[in-house]
């Protein structure tokens, strides 16, 4: 099997010597590859020259922004890729992998016992992402969580005195379809949508639309400890797709597997069962 290799160094826990390391793995296999460090502001142009070169896999060794790019260059019928986790939430990696894991195990496993899964995505507009998006105030929240993970508590606060998260003000409108193709509407001031696992066939929607910035500071500080999903006053429902409108027609504040970007008002969210494949290192 021709194996290529793609790292982020700059992901969040990445080692410095990652490549070194990789080779020495893979040596323990029996297994070479070409390596790709995605070093440079422009990370399309090298994943592209990788899949090039036509490998039978690709190790992509990174947080789960560059996995989703990744993903979304190689298509539906690219090679598979076997994701390393090396950022710091790897909510990818733990889809795929079934909970979380040290990229060596990924790596070994995957190689040795691993098997092939599609890969299901979320379509927002023109842009894919592969485990959830997140519109609304509570965006701001993916720069205080990954800073509160890190250890750094004071960087946390800062961001938070300088973001808008709690203010409860301003809501989107949604309308959601769910079983049945029955349309539920409302508002919401944050809400997230999660693509799920191989076996769904709906998106996860969560939302919320309170009535004081109590209640929403509540959740947003719950969700910088864990599941946003799990947090104070957030209803979670099934839902084929989604359009999400700003009543006076602004651009929509979102983050697509936690990248930052503005939508227009009124995007649909839709669903895709196979948006390209993976090597997933949990056993059957």
């Amino acid at each position: 099997m021709s194996l290529a290799a793609l790292i982020n160094p700059r992901s969040g826990s990445v080692p410095a010597n990652a490549e070194e390391q990789l080779h020495e793995v893979l040596s323990e296999l029996g297994e070479t590859c070409e390596v790709r460090l995605l070093d440079q502001e422009d990370i399309c142009t090298p994943i592209d020259e990788c899949f090039a070169t036509s490998p039978d896999a690709v190790i992509v060794w990174s947080g789960d922004g560059t996995v989703a790019c990744a993903l979304e260059r190689a298509g539906d019928s690219g090679p598979p890729i076997l994701p390393l986790p090396g950022g710091t939430m790897n909510l990818f990696h733990k889809q795929i992998h079934g909970g979380p894991c040290e990229w060596q195990d990924c790596l070994k496993d995957g190689l040795t016992q691993g098997r092939m899964i599609d890969v299901p995505a979320g379509c927002a507009g023109d842009h894919r992402f592969y485990v959830a998006a997140m519109a609304g105030n509570l965006t701001d929240l993916v720069g205080p969580r990954e800073a509160m993970r890190d250890g750094n508590v004071l960087q946390a606060i800062e961001k938070l005195a300088g973001a808008d998260l709690f203010d409860f003000s301003h809501a989107m409108k949604y309308h959601a379809a769910g079983e049945n193709d029955r349309t539920s509407e409302g508002a919401a001031t944050a809400a997230a949508i999660f693509v799920g696992e191989q076996s769904d066939t709906d998106f996860e929607f969560a939302f919320i639309n309170p009535d004081n910035p109590l209640e929403l500071a509540a959740a947003g500080f719950e969700a910088l400890m864990s599941d946003w999903r799990e947090a104070s006053g957030v209803t979670v429902v099934r839902s084929k797709e989604i359009i999400l409108e700003d009543p006076k027609g602004y651009e929509l504040r979102v983050t697509l597997d936690g990248e930052p970007m503005r939508l227009k008002s009124g995007t649909r969210f839709s669903r895709i069962a196979k948006a390209g494949r993976a090597i997933s290192a949990l056993c059957e």
